[in-house]
């Protein structure tokens, strides 16, 4: 039975290898894969990495919108385009096939055309940290198949940079985020005596 994944389009900011947004941080690597911070969705981890087909996949968590996006693209997809939609399946190893709405979606004008679609379904992300394959299919053909070497190590880690990020912007927004509350300084004597 295929699962319906409800998702809309968004215009997101891009970083691959060959295109860094000025509103996206570098936060670490792990493995093949890379996790950054793109300030433009309300500073929101993802995890990216390209494969030797040539087809990059970028992962992460929207805080503005309470969900997760993903962006999947080849230079040799060069018939998709932008804000056009797209139906496209998402097989984990054996599980049964996620039915994705996808958008053309691109980063700037003559640059590649990439699928983009966004979702509340986390199981999504569970599938893709546990399982070693993912399978993309376009109309009922099988387009590509990437092999998820590190996907958990790299998704916990995009956790643990979201859990950071949003631990920091918590505090910036209020002063006493953070620290414990402090017995001195009440502006009371104490009424131990010998207390200094």
């Amino acid at each position: 039975m295929i699962r319906a994944m409800s998702l809309i389009t968004l215009g997101i900011s891009l970083v691959t290898t060959q295109i860094v947004a000025e509103d996206s941080t570098f936060w670490k690597t792990i493995g093949n894969w890379d996790i950054s911070i793109d300030n433009s969705v309300g500073g929101g981890c993802f995890t990216s990495a390209n494969w030797e087909s040539g087809t990059f996949l970028r992962l992460g968590f929207h805080p503005q919108n309470d969900n997760f996006y993903m962006l999947i693209g080849n230079d040799k997809w060069t018939s998709l385009h932008p804000g056009q939609d797209y139906e496209i399946q998402i097989k984990f190893d054996r599980k049964a096939p996620w039915d994705v709405a996808a958008t053309g979606f691109q980063f700037d004008d003559g640059e590649t055309v990439y699928l983009h679609a966004q979702s509340t379904k986390f199981a999504f992300i569970e599938e893709f940290m546990r399982h070693n394959k993912m399978k993309i299919f376009y109309q009922g053909k099988e387009i590509d198949q990437l092999r998820l070497n590190g996907s958990s190590r790299a998704f916990k880690e995009v956790i643990t940079c979201q859990e950071a990020v949003d631990m920091r912007a918590a505090s910036a927004t209020d002063p006493f985020a953070g620290s414990a509350p402090s017995v001195t300084g009440s502006g009371r004597k104490s009424a131990d005596p010998a207390a200094d």
